[in-house]
């Protein structure tokens, strides 16, 4: 979705513009003008370009907002393209690419009766979401790195291990170096990562096992906190995409992870 923090329609390509890149500063820490624009007659646009390369979340961005009431048209895009590289999430850095023809915008409005878009229809699309196993070994240990450390305890080193199950599964397993004061022990958590059709990640069969005392006392503290994810979906980025279904899902793991999929009705002419 795309807010636009307005509760009448942008009148023109330049008033949209200016909403989106206002939108888009709100949650993201960017240079300079994000959006670009061709207009071809309004609200008919020859393309709509969105550039989000070396963008950083913010520490605090408002949260997503959902259509509460029926929706219209609002905008046509010939061609639509947002590219994010290099996107910093925390500690994590992700690529993004989204590419569109032939594109259907609606419009609804929000709790705050303020208008939201989201896209309808296209003849085709594709989008692309891309993690280096660096960025996801950041992430992780960020996350667990705050539970242990309410205890004293210290992560001194992470190895992710990722075997790939199926086109759409991932089975994981974590091997922790910690330290408690003078001690030290090795910990494992395992569990296993599922991608649906709306590109939400769902983490399941979490656990933590280890050997020796120093172990078990983390275990024993980092399990509740698993057991409170265990079944969570995450997604995986909140795209304009409204209700349209993604298709050819394919969640791909080498020294990158991949996730792809296409979109569209492909009638549209």
């Amino acid at each position: 979705m795309f807010p636009l923090y307005t509760t009448s329609f942008p009148s023109s390509a330049s008033d949209l513009k200016r909403l989106l890149t206002n939108s888009l500063k709100r949650i993201l820490e960017v240079k300079g003008d994000p959006v670009s624009v061709r207009e071809a007659s309004y609200p008919h646009l020859q393309e709509m370009r969105i550039l989000l390369d070396e963008a950083r979340l913010r520490s605090n961005p408002p949260a997503p907002r959902a259509i509460c009431d029926e929706v219209s048209p609002a905008l046509q895009v010939d061609q639509l393209t947002l590219s994010a590289l290099a996107l910093s999430i925390g500690t994590a850095d992700l690529d993004l690419s989204l590419r569109a023809s032939d594109v259907a915008f609606t419009q609804g409005k929000d709790i705050d009766d303020q208008v939201v878009l989201a896209l309808e229809d296209a003849a085709d699309g594709k989008v692309e979401i891309k993690i280096t196993q660096r960025s996801l070994v950041a992430l992780v240990t960020e996350l667990l790195q705050a539970q242990a450390k309410k205890q004293g305890i210290t992560l001194d080193a992470v190895k992710l291990e990722l075997d790939q199950e199926s086109s759409r599964s991932v089975a994981v397993r974590v091997c922790l170096q910690i330290k408690k004061l003078f001690l030290n022990a090795s910990l494992v958590v395992v569990g296993h990562l599922e991608l649906d059709d709306h590109l939400n990640l769902r983490i399941s069969r979490l656990i933590c096992t280890g050997d020796g005392g120093i172990a078990n006392v983390a275990c024993g503290i980092l399990n509740p906190y698993l057991r409170r994810i265990d079944g969570r979906e995450f997604s995986l980025l909140s795209l304009p995409i409204g209700e349209m279904q993604l298709r050819d899902l394919q969640l791909e793991v080498g020294e990158n992870i991949t996730v792809t999929a296409d979109f569209g009705s492909g009638k549209r002419a």
